[in-house]
């Protein structure tokens, strides 16, 4: 018979996580036990750790920072439902959920598929103080007035499912990762069975350590809330429309686990190798833009393997990019001067990723010795007319011994066209001196303007293999032996024009025709500046003595935003 796996998360449980595992086995002799730790500071991973080596029946997974409550319970929810477990148990790890209830909620999913603890149900108690108690049930009042839902407790995330509702939740679906998780995984469960039921507890002040529900965490629950409720009356909805079939889970680059969920699906379409040139518009097909649950790095599936990537970009040409070769000058100085006093006199620098050799161009003109490097065979003749600057065809692995090593090396919006960045990002390492300097500019998908904009933000597109977040960046740089020094928003300046074909590409109605009007006339080539922090350029350096197990920089110093 398959078993029960009970799960908690844990974030700095050190007093907590010993008795309660005890308490687990104590009512749940044969349950398997699932913890996701992110990335404790009080000693609780290792205690964890430390059980695990003794206790077959613990599984422990560490993630490399908080990524949330919410995102820890859906990948258990995922793991559980592939293993084939019997049923799922979730609670938190302080104690407020008493171990106590494991059996009665057992008994309970012989007859429903959905359980859950309750305060609020008749027989319930709660050790929350008055104010606390305002907000935890007005939460739960809120919730059930604006989407229906029927049960007493609704805000708690001691829960049961069973394997069959596991196997038809669409997880993919609830994009909550704080504790609003738990309203919106209620409601997609409510909006699927009505096999519901709840029994009460005594929820309990927590036993050992401070809670971890912010303000901010409320806001984003009230959010939460208004968001699903417009969903609820939307005739178009598709809530409770299951998919006809479970979709395929790749292998994440960074940590190689196959639990992510899809935060974008794929827009139908093929790829030609001109959708892989600089000034591509071909914005409206890309792969599903998926979240990997266990260290968060975003990127996109299906896409081409490592050597037709390398062939794609080799064989790209981008006449666009040098009819707006102007906006790109003014670019590139912009930005240049926000980090030169990080250059010293009589540097070396390698500038990866050239294209057609502008930067090489605004840096030769300012006296810097620079080197480029880049696979289009286009792009580097292109660059050949406009610089004396030398530059290679290929990639970092293609320079010649003699050029190596360089002060310092620029990548400008080239990390997310990569195959695999990390390993890119060490071959840079190995051709910088140490202590050098690295300067690059990628696409940051936690910013204002990605969520507002959701699938329509432009930066969707088939050459974009990897979105990051300042989180996943930091690990990225971090194990490939890199610390961030400074941080700041990137300035792309175009023009009128240009912007015009940009947002035809997108689909605004009326502008592709207005952008062919304008592209021969002198308004045309205004320049207009863009910087909404979607994307970021970053300075980091390069760090001798990496933590050998983490594979991070010690002692990284605070990072400096602009």
């Amino acid at each position: 018979m398959s078993t029960i796996c009970v799960f908690f998360p844990t974030y700095n449980e050190a007093g907590n996580v010993q008795p309660l595992v005890r308490g687990i086995h104590e009512q749940l002799p044969d349950a398997r036990i699932l913890v996701v730790d992110d990335a404790s500071q009080d000693g609780t991973a290792e205690l964890l750790d430390g059980m695990a080596a003794e206790d077959s029946s613990l599984e422990v997974i560490h993630r490399p920072r908080k990524l949330g409550v919410g995102s820890a319970h859906k990948l258990a929810m995922l793991k559980a439902r592939d293993r084939g477990d019997r049923a799922l148990i979730t609670m938190d790890a302080d104690f407020s959920h008493h171990p106590r209830y494991l059996p009665t909620m057992v008994e309970r999913l012989n007859h429903s598929e959905f359980v859950t603890g309750s305060r609020y149900a008749p027989g319930g108690r709660c050790d929350y103080g008055p104010y606390r108690q305002l907000v935890s049930r007005t939460a739960n009042l809120a919730a059930r007035g604006a989407l229906g839902l029927r049960l007493a407790e609704n805000t708690t995330l001691y829960r049961g499912f069973t394997r069959s509702l596991l196997a038809r939740l669409p997880i993919d679906r609830i994009k909550s990762d704080g504790y609003s998780f738990a309203v919106e995984s209620l409601f997609e469960v409510a909006a699927i069975t009505s096999a519901l039921d709840e029994f009460p507890i005594h929820f309990e002040d927590r036993l050992h350590g401070d809670s971890k529900i912010s303000k901010k965490e409320i806001y984003k629950a009230i959010a939460t809330i208004g968001r699903l409720g417009l969903e609820r009356v939307n005739p178009r909805s598709t809530r409770g429309v299951l998919p006809t079939a479970p979709r395929k889970r790749s292998a994440c680059v960074g940590c190689h686990s196959t639990y992510n969920l899809e935060l974008y699906a794929a827009r139908e379409g093929q790829a030609t190798h001109g959708a892989y040139s600089v000034s591509s518009h071909s914005k409206r097909t890309h792969g599903r833009i998926l979240s990997c649950l266990q260290c968060g790095l975003i990127y996109m599936e299906p896409r081409l393997t490592a050597d037709e990537l390398v062939r794609a970009y080799e064989e790209v040409e981008d006449q666009a990019y040098l009819e707006h070769a102007a906006a790109r000058v003014q670019t590139f100085e912009f930005n240049l001067r926000q980090v030169e006093h990080h250059l010293a006199g009589g540097d070396r620098v390698l500038d990866v990723g050239s294209h057609c050799g502008v930067f090489l161009k605004v840096a030769e003109e300012r006296g810097i010795d620079i080197t480029g490097v880049e696979p289009s065979r286009w792009a580097v003749d292109a660059a050949r007319q406009l610089t004396s600057q030398p530059i290679v065809h290929g990639t970092v692995a293609d320079l010649p011994p003699q050029t190596r090593p360089f002060d310092v090396v620029t990548m400008w919006d080239v990390l997310e066209h990569l195959y695999d960045p990390e390993a890119e990002l060490r071959r840079i390492g190995a051709v910088l001196k140490p202590g050098g300097t690295l300067m690059l500019s990628t696409l940051m998908i936690d910013n204002w303007f990605p969520r507002l904009m959701g699938r329509s933000w432009p930066w969707l597109m088939d050459m974009h293999l990897y979105y990051f977040t300042q989180g996943s960046l930091a690990d990225m740089l971090g194990r490939a032996g890199f610390r961030i020094v400074e941080s700041r928003s990137y300035c792309h300046i175009i023009t009128l024009d240009y912007l015009m074909t940009k947002l035809g590409s997108l689909g605004v109605p009326g502008v592709e025709p207005l952008g062919r009007l304008l592209e021969q006339t002198r308004p045309g080539k205004a320049l207009i500046p863009f910087r909404f922090g979607d994307i970021q350029l970053f300075v980091c350096k390069k760090v001798d003595g990496l933590d050998g197990e983490t594979g991070r920089a010690r002692a990284v110093p605070k990072l400096r935003v602009v």
